[in-house]
This record gives C-alpha cells, sequence and structure tokens, in this order.
C-alpha cells in the first residue's frame, strides 16, 4: 500500500517554499532600492567572495542555471558593476570581477541585507539560530554525500 504524502510535511517541498518565499521578498529590497534581481546580487556576491572567476565558477558556486548567470552577467556588466579580462589560462575565457562601482554597491546592499535577515530571524533565540545552521550544513553534507554516492531512493514496483 502507498504510504500518502503531505507536501506540508515534505521536506524538500518545505525548504524550496521557505526559501522561494524568503528570496522573493528580500529581492523586493534588491530592486526597489537597488535596481538589482535576485541573480545578480548573487552574481554580485560570488564576485565579492571569490574575486575574479569565470563563469562557470559562479554556476558551480551559486547552484545556479547557465543561462541566469548569464543573463545577470550581462546586466552586471551593462549597469558597470563587472567586468570582463580575457584568462590568462584560458584565451576563449573571461574572467569576471567587481569593478569599483560594483564594489560599491556590494558595500551598500550588505548591511540592508543583513537588516532584513535580523528581521527575519528575531523570533529565534540565538541557540536556535546555531542549531539552524548546524542542522542546514548537516543535511548540505548529506546531499553531496548522497550525489556523490548516486544514491536514489529504492525503486518499487507501481504495483503491490
Amino acid at each position: 500500500m502507498t504510504k500518502d504524502l503531505s507536501l506540508q510535511e515534505f521536506l524538500p517541498y518545505r525548504l524550496n517554499n521557505a526559501a522561494e518565499r524568503i528570496s522573493v521578498a528580500l529581492s523586493r529590497i534588491y530592486q526597489s532600492e537597488f535596481g538589482i534581481n535576485i541573480a545578480e546580487w548573487r552574481v554580485l556576491a560570488a564576485l565579492h567572495e571569490r574575486r575574479a572567476v569565470l563563469a562557470k565558477d559562479i554556476v558551480n558556486y551559486t547552484h545556479m542555471d547557465k543561462v541566469r548567470v548569464s543573463r545577470a552577467i550581462k546586466s552586471l556588466e551593462e549597469k558597470g558593476y563587472l567586468q570582463r579580462q580575457t584568462s590568462l589560462s584560458d584565451s576563449r575565457a573571461a574572467e569576471l570581477s567587481l569593478t569599483k562601482k560594483g564594489r560599491e554597491l556590494y558595500r551598500v546592499v550588505v548591511p540592508r541585507a543583513l537588516e532584513w535577515q535580523k528581521e527575519l530571524l528575531e523570533p529565534l533565540s540565538e541557540i536556535d539560530r546555531q542549531e539552524l545552521h548546524r542542522i542546514l550544513n548537516r543535511l548540505d553534507s548529506r546531499v553531496e554525500e548522497m550525489a556523490r554516492r548516486k544514491t536514489s531512493p529504492k525503486k518499487t514496483s507501481p504495483i503491490e
């Protein structure tokens, strides 16, 4: 007999739903106050953390779709927030880095993003926050482990 599944109790759904709602809410600030979208913010932050990198490195680091990263890069370049330079190791590739204007935008956005995050986490105690991060780290590690093993749930016959 098949077990019933409640979306409200299915962890992948709950995590995805929460992440999407959080991203959309925060994106309103990025868009209205700074004129950038979620993907552009993630590329901006990744470039700040990683310095000069290739677009494929941003795709891997942020886990965003290649097309979404490509569009964000193009938009940020048009706005003067990032620059491309031919890679020394591969002349077909371009290394991306923040311009001075991009670094300034990052410095302005971060306090606002952290302020929003603080408000979001306000109902949680410091212990709850630490526990949340600990659990998320464990789940991230587990997903990576399962992906390396190429583990998938055991298949069962649709007819019992």
